[in-house]
């Protein structure tokens, strides 16, 4: 697997725990597009991918204050399949645009983790970098400019 690979799926599965702490997803997402582990998946460090992510999101948590919110247990299937596959798509942007975690984070801003979010039954059957084509327009945002 590549590094690329690699890293979304990590940011995938540490997007999926925070159902598991009950945690907030747009509060969560902005907050680890900040995170210092973020950064580390971005650089593709070795260390990051050396531990389990339960690992870093417990230094996540203590470096990090996230609104709480709790999910019944009817939710927590969707709900974790949702967060990872924002976890995943982000990281693919990032991969793929050569954007990083704060400058997505800056441009989606509240409104536009929400729209991800309300809107994953249709995007997660779709190219991440379609996802974002799409979000650009309906947000007005500029962080990719087109496929090559």
């Amino acid at each position: 697997m590549d590094e690329y690979s690699m890293a979304c799926r990590h940011l995938g599965q540490f997007f999926k725990l925070a159902v598991e702490y009950n945690m907030d997803a747009v509060d969560f997402t902005l907050t680890a597009l900040n995170s210092e582990y973020k950064q580390g998946i971005e650089i593709y460090q070795p260390q990051w991918y050396s531990q389990s992510q339960y690992y870093y999101f417990e230094e996540f948590m203590e470096d990090n204050k996230v609104k709480e919110r709790f999910y019944t247990e009817d939710e927590i299937t969707y709900e974790k399949e949702r967060m990872y596959w924002l976890g995943y798509c982000l990281q693919d942007w990032s991969n793929r645009a050569k954007v990083t975690g704060e400058e997505i984070a800056a441009a989606l801003r509240e409104e536009g983790v929400k729209h991800l979010i309300r809107n994953y039954k249709i995007y997660h059957t779709v190219d991440p970098m379609y996802v974002l084509e799409d979000c650009q327009d309906y947000l007005g945002i500029k962080l990719f400019n087109g496929f090559d």
